[in-house]
């Protein structure tokens, strides 16, 4: 049984030989440590992850993200994004239709 009930991944993978096509460039490290630092803020430390992700073939639509238990993926997520995120898809379980990823 995992200690935390909600994950979320997001990509921040780096390819040595073609950085312009990986998430770390367009911002997946920053969107991360705002994950964190909210989360913290929040009191959800405890509860949700917020851990860094290697490729998941998804970098064409910038940066990614997939929460789990639900499953949802998100894309082009910048950290302006993260408060809506955390209040909405993990404190209420709703979907944001404007980031969910394409396909």
């Amino acid at each position: 049984m995992s200690k935390f009930e909600k994950h979320i991944f997001i990509f921040t993978n780096l390819r040595e030989k073609d950085p312009a096509s990986s998430c770390a460039p367009k911002g997946g490290l920053e969107v991360q440590k705002k994950f964190k630092e909210r989360l913290k803020d929040l009191g959800l430390n405890s509860t949700v992850r917020a851990n860094q992700s290697g490729c998941l073939d998804t970098c064409k639509h910038g940066v990614s993200l997939v929460i789990y238990p639900q499953g949802l993926w998100y894309a082009n997520v910048t950290p302006n994004d993260v408060d809506e995120i955390i209040e909405k898809s993990i404190i209420k379980n709703e979907v944001i239709e404007r980031l969910r990823m394409p396909g």
